[in-house]
This record gives C-alpha cells, structure tokens and sequence, in this order.
C-alpha cells in the first residue's frame, strides 16, 4: 500500500533462553510448566539481602552462538551492569542486563529473495544478555493484579537492530527469520504466544513538507508478541503519525520519545508515557559479577564453536538442487524434524526435490526409510498404485514395515495395486463416448476441460483398476479421431 511518507523502524527483540537453570540462581528454568505460581523462586531471583547471583554459563554461550550466526563481533570482555527501575514484576528494583560492554556488537540478517539473492540487509547495533522480569496478571481479581515470579530471572537474549526496517511487511519478516534462526541453533524455542519472543517495535516517519523532510519522533511499542501483531502496530502507528502532523497536532512540538503498548483487541497503539532515558535507569557496573572474558574459557570460546547449517545456508543449498522457494519455508515452518529426515532420505540416496516433496505433501513420509519410500514413489509414479488412495495410508503403511513386512504385501493386503487390461479400458472408453455424443463434440470444438470428465466415467467402468495416466492417454487419442 502506498503511502505520502517513509516509515523507520527499528527493533529490539527478546529471546528467552532454553537452559536448565535461571540467569544468575539455580531455580528452575520453566516458567510455563510450573505447577504454581512462584514456586521456581530463590533468594536470589526474589532480590533479598544478602542473595549473590553466579552467572549462568549456557546462557552466554548460547548468546555467543547468535552472536555468530549473525556475524558480530564477540567481545573478549563483557561486564554486566545494573539497570534501575521500580515495577512489580522487578523484585531487587534493578535488572541485571548489559550497557557499554555488551557480549555481541555489529552483526546483520540478509534476507533473500526467491532466487537466493540477498533482497536486503538489516544490520545490529548489538545483542545484549539479561534476566527477565516476572509476569503480571491484571484483572483477575477486582481491583487486584497479581505477579508470577517464576519467569523472573530467566535467562533473556536482546538484539537491537539499526532503524533499517523500512515496511511493516518486512519487520514481521525480520522477526520470522530470527524466530527461525534461534530454533536452528537450538538455543530457544522462541514460541512468540508464551512469550519466548517478543518485540519492542521503535516506529516513526519521514516525509517531505513544503521543501523540507520532516521526521517524526519515535514511538516505541512495548512487548508485541505476534509477528502479525508488530506489522499492525506499525501500520497503525506510522499512519497516526501522519494524521497527528497533519492536523497540527501535539506531535510536531514534541521532541522525546514516548511508550506505547498494543491493544491487539481493538488493534490500536495506546500511548502510556514519556520514555526513559539511559540517565533515568541509573545504570551502574554489577559489584556482584565478574566480567566475562570468554577466550579465556574454553566452552565460551567464540573460536571453538561450531555453527549448524544456517536458514539461509540451506536455501541455497536446496535451491541448487532444483526446489522452489515456497517448498524449502514449507519444511522449515513444520518442524527440525523435517529438515533431517530430508537430509536423512538423501542420504539414502533419494533426489532432494522427489524427498522433499512427499515431506510436504504427505504426512507421515517421514517415518519411512529412503528405500521404501522410494519404492512408494516409483509405484505411484508408475501408475500400480493410486497416489490419491495410497495418501492417507502413509501413518499406517510405516507401522506395517516396523513389523518387518513390506511395501509390496501392504499394497496387495488393502488392495491398492491397479490393473490395467487396454481391451477393458478401451471397451469403456467406447461406452462413455458412445453415452456422451455432446461431450464428445464439445471436446472436438476445442474444450479441453472436458477431458477430465471422461476420464473420471473410463475409471468408473473400470472400478478404480485401471492405471489413471494411461487412461487419459487413451481418451485423448479416441477423442482425438
């Protein structure tokens, strides 16, 4: 959609870490599978005097890790840093984060294009670690809210990226990749509804006005936490930028940049306060924690680790091998899981693209092995077996090989392999031409579409057993006299 004016955004996204244990305590690390409210808390998570926090060392390499796949530069030392504020969420009144002397600075996401071509580049200030804060739950009783510190202390990865961002289609895309990024490196689940990942959505405008380029001050829309949600709220906002400014409204005087939240029920951006600055928060250095110096320690050590095949690694990759674009987001939208049994039938030497297409089109393909599969596919192919009838007994087909049976019994037991008599299947062609005349014209006037028609009225005499490509082709040719 065209719009008068360029919109800016910039993200900060927050990762919830997948480790056994919070940021800087021993408690659990499972917010969403706790029986009850507050019970994965310590002194430490609780902020009470006296509780000293050890940092969590599968955090920070998991944070290195995302560090490097998206190109950063690893800092040989990282301190961490109290950042103050007063919420109920926050029991000590500080967050544990990182300010000067972040573990990861720099770094991009490439986004491509169908052919795998870098379409655009979307660069990294940094990617800080810190613990999250509780949750708090408003409402639910009147005139009550109430807070969950279980989630307080978990271990939270934030990459904040340069206001690159130029379309609300494209931040959700941004977020997508990330999501997608972190799951392949294995380092969070990321599950944006329970709040693994969210964003905060930094959003204004430029235009130009009688001459002269106007820039709106930023709006930055707290904890969004749905991809579709962040292009909304940035469709929303930006507009209402430029319907403030036109109408002379409070936005063209003000200077600071103000909180919002969204309100994905009436889908509207409600404006809460003026946002703090870094003076406001007080950071000062942890006298708690060490700094990290991570070359010095041997799991820690950005030179030692090994990335995984990456997302856009993998589309090239099976670009190359003659899949469509669409197909390779289709594997990576169901699961890992796909991603290996593909490489797995490969292996077994079936051609990647024959492979990746019964991944995507039928369920369950995944349970067989390459040799079997292949022997499904060149059954179906080769017209013994219905593809269409063959489809929905995959699930049921692999159990029946787990008991040591095979591909061929199992067609025969549910009666699946197609016959093919040509003096049967010419016998019926004759029928239905001879019970069609009109349709048989229509066809000789040029109405291909019809075809199908008498194809479906061949296999009906044949009860389903002759072979469905052989018998178009046989249609076609008595048509075609």
């Amino acid at each position: 959609m065209s719009t008068p004016y360029r919109i800016i955004v910039g993200l900060e996204i927050h990762v919830e870490l997948e480790t056994a244990t919070k940021m800087f305590c021993r408690c659990k690390n499972d917010p969403f599978h706790a029986d009850k409210p507050n019970t994965h808390i310590c002194p430490v998570c609780l902020g009470l005097p006296g509780a000293l926090p050890v940092a969590n060392e599968e955090a920070i390499r998991k944070s290195i890790l995302v560090g490097r796949a998206l190109g950063c530069s690893i800092a040989p030392l990282s301190k961490w840093d109290r950042k103050h504020y007063f919420y109920p969420d926050l029991p000590k009144g500080y967050q544990i984060s990182q300010s000067d002397m972040p573990l990861c600075e720099g770094g991009e996401l490439l986004l491509l294009d169908q052919k795998g071509e870098v379409e655009s580049r979307i660069s990294f200030e940094r990617a800080h670690l810190e613990e999250d804060a509780g949750k708090l739950m408003h409402g639910a009783k009147k005139g009550y809210s109430r807070v969950d510190l279980n989630r307080a202390g978990v271990p939270l990865l934030e990459m904040v990226s340069k206001p690159d961002i130029t379309s609300a289609a494209q931040a959700r895309r941004v977020l997508q990749e990330l999501q997608l990024l972190v799951r392949t490196l294995g380092v969070s689940t990321a599950d944006m509804e329970k709040g693994q990942m969210r964003a905060d959505v930094n959003i204004n405008i430029a235009f130009e006005h009688e001459g002269v380029e106007v820039r709106t001050p930023i709006t930055e829309v707290k904890n969004v936490n749905s991809t579709r949600a962040v292009e909304r709220a940035i469709i929303t906002e930006s507009q209402r930028h430029y319907d403030e400014w036109m109408a002379n409204g409070p936005i063209r005087t003000r200077t600071s940049k103000i909180t919002a939240g969204w309100d994905e029920d009436t889908e509207s951006v409600n404006v809460q306060r003026a946002k703090e600055g870094s003076a406001d928060y007080r950071y000062m250095p942890e006298p708690d924690l060490p700094p990290v110096a991570v070359h010095e320690i041997e799991r820690l050590n950005p030179e030692h680790m090994l990335l995984p095949a990456l997302p856009n690694d993998i589309r090239k990759e099976y670009l190359g091998k003659g899949l469509v674009a669409a197909d390779i987001e289709l594997l990576f939208e169901q699961n890992q899981r796909m991603l290996q049994s593909l490489r797995e039938l490969e292996a077994g030497g079936m051609p990647a693209k024959e492979a990746a297409k019964w991944l995507i089109q039928v369920p369950g393909s995944e349970q067989l092995s390459a040799a079997h599969l292949q022997e499904v596919s060149a059954a179906t192919s080769g017209g013994s077996v219905s593809f269409s009838a063959l489809k929905p007994l995959i699930p049921e087909l692999a159990g029946y090989l787990r008991d040591g049976k095979s591909v061929q019994s199992f067609f025969e037991a549910k009666q699946l392999l197609q016959s093919h008599d040509d003096g049967v299947v010419q016998s019926a062609i004759a029928e239905v031409m001879s019970e069609n005349p009109q349709a048989v014209a229509d066809f000789q006037s040029g109405n291909e579409r019809i075809l199908g028609f008498f194809v479906g009225q061949v296999m009906k005499k044949c009860a389903g057993k002759a072979q469905p490509a052989r018998v178009q082709e046989a249609v076609r040719k008595a048509l075609s006299i």
